[in-house]
């Protein structure tokens, strides 16, 4: 499962170049494009500025196309070559892409929590910092690229081991429980890049709450403690339809308590909680 989540990651780097291929229609009219994909009854396309940003995202029928050139692919549809004139006002107008102002992200996954447990085997090591997440982002955009938003991720896992007591200062089994959150103020900027897809990356801060708790040697015991954390990321969408998409992303946030509370009184402690998160979730579009 865990490999699974990693080569999501690979979606992130399929950032291709907007190369320019030509569509031709049969009145005439030449659409500069990139043609980002070809069904049996359609030719979609998205026609970006000189930047990169995306002004359009449309399709035509192949019925209305007397050729086109994708990188080093011509086709020449099946049509009378001897076309009327067809009047200015009356040829194929593109409908101009107006993005969505708002975005929620439902995800779950897999994190992975750096240090913080030094001292302990490496086996129970891996049981304390591979944990699962849940998340939700919800973004109102300012412009065509710039929003802020709320995000909210909840981190759990459980683990157990029974410690060699020549070795370690309890004889029996440890068993205990992790859960943390995260509640922040997000910054998101989006990217448009061909036929329903879009690229977002962000920065987020907010207060990170950690808890543990469990048995030791048949004794009840807990720790939690609260502070700030930092977060940057980047997620990729791919729209199935105007308003409903899947995703996925990574995100890596930083973050160490220094003060704790413990079933044994209040602790002074140095603990990373630094960690990445790898996603994958719906997207609701608005």
């Amino acid at each position: 499962m865990k490999q699974f989540f990693y080569s999501l990651i690979l979606l992130l780097v399929c950032h291709l170049a907007q190369s320019q291929d030509v569509i031709v229609t049969n009145e005439g009219d030449t659409i500069d494009c990139k043609i980002t994909r070809i069904t049996n009854e359609f030719i979609h396309f998205s026609v970006f500025d000189e930047s990169g940003f995306l002004l359009i995202r449309s399709r035509l029928p192949k019925t209305q196309i007397q050729h086109y050139h994708q990188g080093e692919e011509q086709g020449t549809m099946d049509v009378v070559s001897s076309s009327p004139e067809i009047k200015e006002e009356d040829r194929f107008v593109i409908t101009e892409f107006n993005p969505a102002s708002f975005r929620l992200a439902v995800n779950t996954g897999y994190t992975y929590q750096f240090g913080g447990y030094e001292g302990w085997p490496d086996s129970y090591q891996q049981q304390l910092k591979s944990l699962w997440n849940l998340g939700a982002d919800f973004h109102y955009f300012l412009s065509d690229n710039l929003g802020v938003g709320l995000k909210y991720n909840y981190i759990f896992t459980n683990a157990e081991e029974d410690f060699d007591p020549t070795i370690y200062p309890i004889s029996t089994i440890r068993d205990e429980r992790i859960r943390f959150s995260y509640a922040a103020i997000s910054l998101m900027y989006r990217n448009f890049l061909y036929d329903d897809q879009v690229i977002q990356y962000f920065i987020a801060g907010g207060i990170v709450n950690y808890k543990t708790d469990g048995l030791v040697d048949g004794s009840k015991f807990y720790e939690e403690g609260d502070t700030f954390g930092l977060a940057i990321g980047v997620t990729y969408d791919f729209l199935f339809t105007e308003n409903f998409g899947m995703g996925a992303g990574v995100e890596v946030n930083v973050a160490k308590l220094t003060e704790i509370n413990t079933s044994r009184g209040p602790a002074l402690v140095d603990f990373s909680l630094t960690r990445v998160d790898l996603t994958l979730g719906i997207r609701l579009y608005k």
